[in-house]
């Protein structure tokens, strides 16, 4: 069978910590897509500029400008992803019932919100709030974005809605 052709976009890719997220540009403030650090199984070269980032359950494939540039994205994601195993295998050791997932949720639930055709899934968790597609990608921990609050604040606006604005986006 033939390999299958992906179409790229090109997108602006932060990795710190504890997410890899892309952006349309390097000016966004919010991510089009987040993937916990802490979810990447495995990240491997497949073939000229790409690599492979594996988690549990899904796999995203990305190209680099060049080979050393590839090479650098997957030995720093690499290393990011050994390190978050080892301080889990820690935390691990120190209290047997931490999990190294993120904190479980203050409130979550469906929302609409402006600009998506589809309800989304919004978990509230500490100061941020998380955005994603659905239900499953709420457990598998791969969202969309995350709005930390310390710069937003919270409005009603009618019966159902309200508005969540931050300096950089208002979430209606």
């Amino acid at each position: 069978s033939l390999p299958r052709s992906y179409i790229y976009q090109k997108r602006w890719v932060k990795l710190d910590a504890d997410y890899l997220r892309y952006f349309d540009s390097e000016k966004d403030a919010y991510s089009k897509r987040f993937i916990p650090v802490s979810s990447i199984a495995r990240v491997a070269g497949v073939g000229d500029q790409k690599f492979e980032v594996i988690t549990n359950n899904r796999n995203f494939v990305f190209r680099a400008e060049s080979d050393a540039d590839r090479n650098e994205w997957i030995r720093t994601l690499q290393q990011i992803a050994e390190e978050r195993k080892s301080k889990a295998l820690e935390r691990t050791l120190v209290s047997p019932t931490a999990n190294g997932a993120t904190d479980p949720a203050d409130k979550s639930g469906f929302l609409e919100l402006r600009g998506f055709k589809h309800k989304l899934f919004v978990a509230v968790a500490g100061d941020k709030v998380f955005l994603y597609k659905n239900a499953e990608d709420y457990r598998l921990g791969i969202g969309i974005t995350y709005i930390e609050m310390n710069v937003g604040n919270v409005k009603e606006v009618d019966r159902r809605g309200f508005d969540l604005t931050t300096p950089y986006r208002i979430f209606r």
